[in-house]
């Protein structure tokens, strides 16, 4: 539901900057009528940004990794992801087409009560599409609301069991003789929905909620006699430098 207020946010935001659209009227040269629209969010200054503009950023975040299996409790991976992004205005509009590159490793680790500790590490590319809306609300600040989807390739991804005598075992996830079935799966597609602050047309910090709609992991359940899927999910917090 979360994810769903803040696109209700970014759409009521979008109507409510033509609502309170300015026009002016004036006429041609050949005294006909002509009406020129300014968005209220645009304001009363000009920016060099309005046209379009690109963003280096890195960001952080604590992803969920999700099970349907019950009984099996959510794995906190600490997300680290350096990326780039530009913004193409649609029109004379404030809106905004932002596809992205970006590279992420995600980290997680648990010890048992044997004592025996237990890792897993994948790292992986996205690019995300996103629609913004940018509302300029001062002179140098600016709320850009935004939602898209992502295609995801995981890249490497590896388990690693130690005991207490200090023996290690470790798995690729993606090696076809890792799993009976290929459990772990290489592409998947999620969503993102968000918001970012620019300030000073300079710097950007932000926060979004990201979640995959494909299983990073697929596998049939013995016990139950289902298929379990585990998803991420989570939110992200970003700090970028605009240009």
């Amino acid at each position: 539901m979360k994810q769903i207020n803040i696109l209700f946010t970014a759409i009521l935001l979008y109507v409510c900057n033509f609502a309170f659209a300015q026009y002016d009227y004036g006429y041609d040269q050949y005294g006909n009528p002509v009406y020129s629209y300014h968005p209220a969010s645009y304001g009363s200054y000009n920016s060099d940004y309005e046209n379009g503009w690109g963003t280096f950023y890195a960001e952080y975040s604590p992803m969920q990794m999700t099970s349907t299996a019950k009984g099996i409790d959510n794995k906190t991976f600490h997300t680290a992801t350096i990326g780039f992004s530009y913004n193409f205005q649609l029109g004379a509009s404030p809106l905004y087409l932002e596809p992205a590159f970006e590279v992420s490793g995600s980290w997680f680790s648990r010890r048992y009560n044997d004592g025996v500790k237990y890792s897993m590490n994948v790292y992986y590319t996205k690019i995300p599409l996103n629609l913004a809306v940018r509302l300029n609300v001062a002179e140098g600040f600016a709320i850009v609301p935004f939602g898209g989807v992502n295609v995801k390739y995981n890249i490497v991804g590896e388990e690693r069991e130690k005991d207490t005598d200090g023996y290690t075992n470790s798995w690729n996830l993606f090696k076809n003789n890792y799993t009976y079935d290929n459990d772990y799966k290489r592409f998947q597609a999620g969503y993102q929905a968000g918001v970012k602050f620019i300030i000073g047309n300079c710097f950007s910090i932000g926060a979004a909620w990201k979640a995959d709609f494909t299983p990073f992991c697929k596998y049939y359940d013995g016990d139950t006699k289902k298929e379990e899927k585990e998803k991420f999910q989570g939110f992200s917090f970003s700090l970028a430098y605009c240009f």
